[in-house]
Order: structure tokens, then C-alpha cells, then sequence
């Protein structure tokens, strides 16, 4: 009789020491993810929510905020140059991806075949990727100046004359585009090297064998199987062009006629340049749809791949 009473007590005290062991753990799950969660909302959320008050905001000649209603979402309805600044954003992003990705597709075929100093070219192709925005800008403002230029040097020796590339509204976009280019070659060099030294020889033994030459291999077997890493090379591609800033605004400052205009140059001119940092918050969030629809692409492509 004893023993039928003080049973449940046991289980009932049991159950008790359970329940506070799976709470303690709980606060010490909360304890670790605090801080994290902490500096997301710093860094982060609190910065989102800032520009988005900033948004129904006019900045006024005292520098005070007054609100002003949607009157900025209003300006960006019509205003021509943030839609000129988003084609030249996305007319640079196909140019300098799809040079810059044939570029280290071909770079990375050709490094894969044990040539000689292979290993140096590698470092020396790699070596753009970490140079800085500003480096490089500077380096190639000098390579395409018009009067002491290396690029008009050698246009003068084979007879074509001293060329504007950085004056000219069509020849200034494509220099941008392969300043681009150079560094995303030098950067997705590695990532396709990598993804191609993976592939087994075996397919290109058996292809070998069916007669299949170096081309058709490459079609047929290379570049189906670096289609993941193409993927997200694309991608990346994408995001970055909205994020250059520094190379245009060292090599054109926007210009010739805003030709090399781009989204984020033209926001950073609204904000720090005309001191217009409600109307620069709005342009900025006119971002976020196109973002998201590269996010969901992205993420799109990332569960095919997994699956």
C-alpha cells in the first residue's frame, strides 16, 4: 500500500525535475542566440526601420527632418534618371557578367591542362580579386587616359588615332564593363578551376574514346557539369553590380550624360552630394523588389540544386 502512494509522487517529481531541466535549457538556448540577435537588430533591422522613416521624410536648409507624406515616392514615379541609373546598372551587369564569366570559364579550362607555371598564373589571375575598387580604378583611369594613356598609345600605333574611352557616352559604359569583367574574371577563376578539376577524367576518357573532340567534350561534359557554380556565379554577379559604386565613380563620376550612371552612384549623389537623404532613402528602397526577385531566384536555384 505503501509502495502504490509513493509512486506516483516519485514519477510526479520526476516529471517536475524534467520540466525545469527542458526550461533551464531553453533560457540557455536564448542566452546564446541573444547576442547574435542583438547585433542583427543593430546592424540590421534598426537601420531598415530608419530608412524607412527617413523615406516620408524632406531634410530642410537647418538640416532638421520634416515629414513630408509620400511626396518622395511621388518624385521617383518621375523621375527619368533613377530609371536611366537602373537599365545602366543592369545593362553593366549583363556586359561584365557574361565577359567576365567567359573570360574565367576559358582562363580555367586552359589552367586546368598542366602547362607550364601553371600554379604562377593562378596566383597572378587571382590576384585582381583581392586588389582594391580603388587600385583598380586608378590603375585603369591611367591605361585609358586620352592624352597619356597606354590604351591610346598603342591605338596611335596601329593607326586608329587617340580614342575618348572614358569621354565618349558608348565607349564609357563598356570600359566600366570591362573593368568589371577583369575583376570578376580574376575572382570566379578559382571557383570554375575547382568546380572543372572535379569532374571525373573517366567522362572525358569514355567521350575520348566515342571520338568526341576537345570542343565537343567541353559542351557535352564541362559545362554541364560547372552548371551549379554557374549559377551561383550569376547570382553573385547580380547582387555586386548593385553594390559598385567606387570604380564608376572614380573612372566617369556618372558621367559622359549620366551614361555610367549607376543606381547606387545616383542614390550616394542624392544623399551626400545634394543632401537629400530622404529622397536617397526612398531610391534605395525602390531597390528592394528587384533584390528580392534576385533573392528568389537565387533561392529557387539553391533548392534545385539540393534537391
Amino acid at each position: 500500500m505503501t509502495n502504490r502512494v509513493k509512486a506516483p509522487a516519485t514519477q510526479s517529481g520526476a516529471m517536475l525535475i524534467r520540466t525545469a531541466g527542458r526550461r533551464r535549457n531553453r533560457w540557455s538556448g536564448y542566452l546564446f542566440v541573444g547576442p547574435a540577435l542583438l547585433v542583427l537588430m543593430v546592424t540590421s533591422i534598426l537601420p531598415i526601420v530608419y530608412v524607412v522613416w527617413m523615406s516620408f521624410q524632406e531634410q530642410t536648409l537647418a538640416g532638421k527632418f520634416e515629414f513630408n507624406g509620400i511626396a518622395n515616392y511621388d518624385k521617383l514615379i518621375h523621375d527619368p534618371l533613377y530609371f536611366k541609373s537602373i537599365v545602366n546598372t543592369l545593362t553593366y551587369t549583363v556586359g561584365s557578367a557574361a565577359l567576365g564569366l567567359s573570360a574565367a570559364i576559358l582562363l580555367a579550362v586552359v589552367l586546368n591542362r598542366n602547362v607550364k607555371g601553371s600554379k604562377f598564373f593562378r596566383i597572378l589571375f587571382f590576384l585582381p580579386s583581392v586588389t582594391s575598387e580603388v587600385v583598380t580604378a586608378m590603375m585603369f583611369l591611367w591605361l585609358l587616359d586620352s592624352n597619356f594613356g597606354l590604351m591610346n598609345y598603342m591605338t596611335e600605333q596601329m593607326g586608329f588615332g587617340r580614342i575618348n574611352w572614358l569621354l565618349d557616352p558608348t565607349l564609357a559604359m563598356l570600359s566600366v564593363i570591362i573593368v568589371g569583367a577583369w575583376r570578376g574574371a580574376s575572382y570566379n577563376t578559382p571557383l570554375f578551376l575547382s568546380a572543372i578539376q572535379n569532374i571525373p577524367k573517366e567522362l572525358y576518357e569514355a567521350a575520348a574514346i566515342d571520338g568526341a573532340k576537345s570542343i565537343q567534350q567541353f559542351f557535352r561534359i564541362t559545362l554541364p557539369m560547372i552548371v551549379p557554380i554557374l549559377s551561383y556565379t550569376i547570382i553573385m554577379a547580380f547582387i555586386g553590380s548593385f553594390q559598385m559604386v567606387a570604380i564608376v565613380d572614380l573612372l566617369t563620376n556618372g558621367g559622359p550624360l549620366d551614361s555610367t550612371m549607376v543606381t547606387l552612384k545616383y542614390i550616394w549623389r542624392q544623399g551626400f552630394e545634394f543632401n537629400n537623404l530622404g529622397y536617397a532613402a526612398t531610391l534605395s528602397l525602390g531597390l528592394l523588389p528587384i533584390l528580392f526577385f534576385i533573392t528568389w531566384i537565387q533561392m529557387r536555384i539553391s533548392n534545385r540544386g539540393a534537391a
